[in-house]
């Protein structure tokens, strides 16, 4: 072997080791930073988080405003935070937010039966402590189900329901970068960290906003998703959560679920260009709950960027007539 030969193979390793080092570095830096956001988001969850046991079982939940009740339930990788965010951005002002945490999200452990119907009697029983006799019911996403089974079997609790791009049939199977997505990211608070950082565009294409709507979205359209993403961190907190739902949402029968028996006024809210829950699920609770008014966008995505001012705009009027 020449001797160019030699010094040109040492120096292509002395680049590697180089990159090596720097990638060592740069994720040392980051682990750090991930670290102290980790420390702040627990605390953060701790500021507004309450607890209170329900026939054996732990709820935890959050309550602002005054007015009205609204018992908002959150979809996948959620708690009570994003019930809030969302209330925020979707819900008149002038009600009084009862935001909840579903089995196995943030404070809430998994039950010994964490079903939909579990879920639902939890619902009820919080608002038997808090003294609350009727709410208005708003589910988001995988909160779906355990939304209806609140409306199915406690009538005379429910004011109105609105299914905001919300479950209602038994899904389609996961694609297989969302299977990858589940089977991976969600094992690591780290991994999942970095992914929310550096490339949360390819996230929300994975969970249901595609790169065409993710074009049209405003600043502010783009703050309220990292925000989005962000309270999903730590991701450990949700993680049972999302596996349950997995588990419980796999098939969603008629018979377990008869919507038709729904009376309440019932608003759904859905586009349909979202990937992560299709748009058959809306039209499906539109067609089978008698007393219900379908709101629906052509794009929009699961997060329907560019309409948010006319669903709340909506909804405070739903709510009014409901009242």
């Amino acid at each position: 072997m020449s001797k160019v030969n030699k010094n040109f193979k040492r120096l292509i390793l002395l680049i590697a080791l180089g990159g090596i080092g720097l990638a060592a570095i740069f994720l040392t830096a980051q682990y750090k930073e991930f670290s102290k956001d980790k420390i702040e988001q627990i605390d953060k969850i701790k500021t507004k988080s309450m607890m209170t046991e329900v026939e054996g079982e732990i709820i935890e939940y959050s309550i602002i405003g005054s007015g009205v009740p609204v018992l908002i339930i959150h979809g996948a990788g959620g708690g009570y935070d994003q019930g809030l965010l969302l209330a925020d951005r979707f819900l008149p002002k002038d009600n009084m937010i009862i935001a909840v945490s579903r089995f196995g999200y943030l404070n809430t452990p998994l039950s010994q039966n964490p079903t939909p119907e579990n879920q639902a009697a939890m619902y009820r029983g919080l608002l038997d402590k808090l003294g609350i006799d009727k709410v208005h019911v708003v589910a988001v996403s995988d909160g779906g189900p355990s939304g209806l089974k609140f409306s199915i079997n406690y009538p005379e609790r429910v004011k109105s329901l609105t299914m905001i791009c919300a479950k209602s049939k038994t899904p389609p199977k996961l694609t297989f970068v969302q299977s990858a997505v589940f089977g991976t990211i969600f094992e690591n608070d780290f991994l999942f960290w970095m992914i929310t950082k550096y490339i949360q565009s390819d996230l929300m294409n994975v969970l249901g906003v595609s790169k065409e709507v993710q074009q049209k979205m405003t600043k502010d359209e783009i703050e309220m998703a990292r925000e989005f993403f962000s309270i999903m961190n730590p991701i450990s907190l949700r993680k049972n959560g999302i596996y349950n739902a997995n588990v419980q949402f796999a098939e969603l029968s008629s018979k377990d679920y008869p919507i038709w028996k729904i009376n309440a006024p019932t608003l759904v809210v859905h586009a349909k260009d979202d990937t992560l829950q299709p748009f058959y699920y809306a039209e499906y609770t539109h067609g089978k709950i008698p007393n219900s008014t379908l709101l629906s966008f052509e794009e929009g995505g699961h997060m329907f960027f560019s309409h948010h001012d006319e669903i709340s705009e909506t909804i405070r009027g739903f709510f009014d007539k409901a009242n």
